[in-house]
This record gives C-alpha cells, sequence and structure tokens, in this order.
C-alpha cells in the first residue's frame, strides 16, 4: 500500500487494486454513455435522451486512461509480507517403553478400551489398522489387536513407532504433544 493523499482527517490509502478498479469503473462508465449516444429506441430513430460524444471526448479518455496508467506505475510496488514462520513447540521427549504413554495414547484413542473393536478396518487400544497389526508382525500374538494383550499391543506400536513416528497416530499424538 502506498500513502496518496494527506488530509486533516489524516492518511488515506490506496493499493493497487483500489486504483485500478476506480480506472476500470471510469472507463466502462465512458463506454456505456457512448453506446447510450447511438443507441435508437424501439422505432429505429434516435432516442431523445442521446449524449452526444465526440472524438474528442474519446480522445480525452484515452489521455485520462494513460494518465492513470502513468500514476500507477509512479506508486511504489507492493512488499510481500514476511513470511510467518511455523509455530513451533518445544520437543517433547517421551520414553516409549514408559506404558504410561501408551496408556494416555490408548485413552485418547479408543478411551483406554484395549479390546475394542468396535470401528471396521481397526483394533485394539491404539487403533491399529488390521493391515499395519499384521503387517507389522501382530499375528504372533493373535488374528487381531482386540484379542492381544495390552503389552503385546504395545510391542506392536513400538515397532510402528520406529517405521512411522508418532504420525502413525495424527490426532492423539499431536493433541498429546508427542510430535
Amino acid at each position: 500500500m502506498s500513502e496518496v493523499r494527506t488530509s486533516s482527517l489524516g492518511a488515506v490509502r490506496v493499493t493497487h487494486g483500489a486504483v485500478v478498479l476506480v480506472a476500470f469503473v471510469l472507463v466502462m462508465a465512458i463506454a456505456v454513455v457512448g453506446v447510450v449516444s447511438s443507441a435508437a429506441d424501439a422505432t429505429g430513430e434516435p432516442s431523445t435522451s442521446t449524449v452526444n460524444v465526440t472524438m474528442a471526448d474519446h480522445g480525452d479518455m484515452y489521455a485520462a486512461m494513460a494518465d492513470i496508467a502513468l500514476a500507477l506505475e509512479a506508486l511504489p510496488k507492493p512488499v510481500a509480507p514476511p513470511v510467518r514462520k511455523g509455530q513451533t513447540r518445544a520437543a517433547v521427549v517421551v520414553d516409549p517403553s514408559d506404558p504410561g504413554v501408551w496408556d494416555e495414547l490408548a485413552h485418547c484413542e479408543t478411551r483406554g478400551n484395549w479390546a475394542t473393536d468396535s470401528v471396521p478396518g481397526f483394533a485394539g487400544g491404539l487403533g491399529f489398522a488390521n493391515s499395519t497389526w499384521k503387517s507389522m508382525g501382530g499375528h504372533e500374538f493373535a488374528e487381531s489387536a482386540a484379542d492381544a494383550t495390552r503389552e503385546q499391543q504395545i510391542v506392536i506400536a513400538e515397532r510402528i513407532l520406529e517405521s512411522s513416528g508418532w504420525g502413525a497416530w495424527p490426532g492423539c499424538s499431536d493433541l498429546l504433544g508427542l510430535r
């Protein structure tokens, strides 16, 4: 933005877009006057309410447009706002071998129900996708995470954590400040 005029009311700020918009509206108004001046009524006779626009008027219009273009060029170029740095949090150091971390995560994921299988395709206290449970070796304990013990589910969760990080539980790990 740039300052264009100071009055007793204070500084008036006008953006490039506002100047272009005003210029566009003025040009369109002149064009409408030109169309109205050459319009004919339904009988084919010239309208009695026409406005006479001469070539000199058009010349003035182009001169005004040139003046507007020069004024736009004289305005300082807009400066991009500074880039906001992402919000940062202090790193949370979590010991995944601490069962309390997994209990908190399970409480967030399934209200701490280690035997849940109420959501199709997901089971266990940490909401394991059935395919993830199988691919991470969960079948060595039970066919479904819901049938495995809390401790067995934590073993698989630690494997997932090692390969995918806390992002494997995006909502709850973020809520708990784990990532």
